[in-house]
């Protein structure tokens, strides 16, 4: 019997919330990013991103993150969609959250970065897949845009650490207790 993967979430969002604008832009990090370059560290992502091996990510976002050149190397993706027979370049599988779990669990992966966006983190963590989530607030108010978790049921976490990061950006982590 094969292990069960460790769900992990890491995302920002501003402090309103928010990760993206209203037209699914995520350009507004790009000054946070050089905050976290300007003392030759990348906020932790490096070590991070080391320890994954395959990723949860919503249609879109994966789409987005294409037109980027996938950053990701050798590592799978898995996309959340409701389009009937979705594939691309990188993904694994496609469908529903628990088709996606079915899965990553059957491929025998160990530590999954459930990406993003709102509807892909709010559909893994009702489903109870989450282990942690580092969420990183930026020191800034959009007034408007994508939300970093669809609106579902109460959760209940605990805070293990904070950390501040440079440029005001505030990294906190919890894992789930519910």
């Amino acid at each position: 019997m094969s292990q069960r993967a460790t769900y992990v979430g890491y995302i920002a969002m501003s402090l309103d919330g928010f990760i993206a604008d209203e037209a699914g832009s995520v350009d507004w990090l790009n000054t946070f990013n050089d905050s976290l370059a300007s003392d030759g560290g990348d906020g932790g992502y490096g070590e991070f991103i080391s320890e994954i091996d395959a990723l949860i990510m919503g249609r879109t976002t994966y789409e987005q993150v294409l037109g980027w050149g996938w950053p990701y190397e050798s590592r799978t993706g898995y996309v959340l969609t409701r389009k009937t027979g979705y594939s691309g370049e990188h993904v694994a599988a496609a469908g529903d959250i628990n088709t996606l779990r079915r899965a990553i669990e059957d491929a025998g992966h160990r530590r999954v970065w459930v990406m993003g966006g709102g509807e892909t983190q709010r559909a893994a963590l009702d489903a109870g897949m989450f282990d942690t989530l580092r969420v990183f607030v930026m020191p800034t108010l959009l007034g408007r845009g994508l939300p970093c978790f669809a609106p579902g049921r109460q959760h209940y976490l605990e805070l293990t650490d904070i950390t501040r990061q440079p440029g005001g950006i505030l990294q906190i982590d919890y894992s789930i207790k519910d």
